[in-house]
């Protein structure tokens, strides 16, 4: 938990990617206390309490942090999710109205098939990555059953894996429906997401969220230059791993400053 100024009347649950842990969690919600606003990292899966992979994580970990936060006294409760974080951020958000405001990094508008495994073999999980109540998410499955990350690091001198992310068969039931939150939906992507198509879900979504006549301020933000690791601040190893961030620096910069700017923005003001 990071209390800001120790304000309670906004707080938000922070969740971050397929990377796991808390390193980049605990990164993202310090932007947040840092400037005043009140922020809860939660971990999803590869801690001491949580599961191993990213597979069948129950939706539960939002729900019950929900509950704790009330009970520290914060009004209004929302969530920032990056990545596969935002998959769960717009789950919970159309679970739970008590979540009155997304912020959704790099986003997926269904949800996928989990990982499993490390290194090598790290691959497919033939489940959800999420649960809810004992009960898998519908998920759209990878068409490929074995990554070589090794392989693809070496042939594109960067994490370009989004042949794996693209062209799943993404039934109805996998869609997220985000038709159901009950609040302001920022929307940031990127055009050189080499991870996985986050442009054109957000298009998708934004273009979904228009035509319903969502009753919600709603906003696609999309970066010309920043890479899927959608941070205000970019740990070095991040930089090394994707091209966009070696080649346009100073552009990639710029974009950061203004994802901060956004992201205050939209907790301070829109929400």
């Amino acid at each position: 938990m990071y209390p800001g100024n120790g304000r309670k009347d906004k707080v938000l649950i922070v969740m971050s990617g397929s990377n796991g842990g808390m390193k980049l969690t605990r990164q993202a919600a310090r932007v947040y206390h840092e400037n005043g606003f009140p922020s809860l990292a939660l971990a999803l899966f590869k801690t001491r309490q949580t599961p191993k992979d990213l597979s069948r994580v129950p939706v539960e970990y939002v729900e019950n942090a929900v509950v704790w936060l009330k009970k520290q006294g914060y009004v209004r409760i929302g969530v920032d999710g990056m990545s596969k974080g935002s998959e769960m951020a717009l789950v919970a958000a159309s679970m739970f109205p008590e979540l009155s405001c997304v912020i959704a990094r790099v986003p997926s508008h269904f949800v996928s098939e989990g990982l499993s495994g490390s290194g090598k073999n790290k691959g497919p999980s033939g489940t959800s990555c999420w649960s809810y109540r004992g009960m898998e998410l519908s998920y759209a499955p990878y068409r490929s059953r074995s990554f070589n990350l090794l392989s693809v690091l070496l042939k594109e001198k960067e994490l370009h894996i989004i042949s794996f992310n693209r062209d799943k068969d993404v039934k109805p039931e996998a869609i997220i429906p985000i038709e159901r939150i009950q609040a302001p939906i920022l929307l940031l992507s990127s055009k050189h997401d080499e991870v996985w198509p986050s442009f054109e879900s957000a298009t998708l979504m934004e273009k979904k969220l228009t035509e319903i006549g969502f009753l919600y301020p709603h906003r696609h933000i999309a970066f010309e230059h920043m890479s899927h690791a959608m941070l205000t601040e970019l740990p070095r190893i991040y930089k090394m791993a994707f091209q966009s961030e070696r080649q346009h620096p100073k552009e990639c910069e710029r974009d950061r400053e203004t994802l901060k700017k956004e992201l205050l923005n939209w907790a301070n003001g829109v929400w």
